[in-house]
């Protein structure tokens, strides 16, 4: 998610009365990113890495002490096109120089990756 649809969604969580942290914990809300990890310690929650199949690992969070039963995934999302793969950032400073707008479909924004010549997807949020 981009920086700032994260901050935008998690603010609409806390304006109908979710807190995010606390004495440097999380508390209703959580964050993870797939390559760091959960943003804040959290009593509640791990993140850890599940196999889908031989060689196929995902970054997952579940409650802590919680036996790992189904991971569940976007609809239409496959290890093969997904960042557990291979990913890349882009600094903002370089988006304009290595990435072109070319629509937002489905809730997405779709790029094209100057550099790669590929197509990029940033999930966008309406919190």
């Amino acid at each position: 998610m981009n920086p700032n649809d994260r901050e935008s969604f998690v603010g609409g969580l806390q304006r109908n009365g979710l807190t995010f942290s606390g004495d440097g914990k999380s508390q209703d809300i959580a964050m993870a990113d797939q390559t760091d990890g959960l943003t804040v310690p959290c009593d509640w929650l791990e993140f850890i890495h599940v196999e889908m199949r031989p060689g196929q690992i995902v970054a997952a969070v579940r409650l802590k002490g919680m036996a790992i039963g189904e991971v569940f995934c976007p609809p239409g999302w496959s290890y093969e096109k997904s960042l557990s793969r291979q990913y890349s950032v882009v600094p903002p400073e370089h988006v304009q120089k290595s990435l072109k707008f070319l629509r937002h479909q489905d809730g997405l924004d779709v790029y094209f990756n100057l550099l790669t010549g590929t197509e990029v997807y940033i999930g966008r949020t309406r919190a």
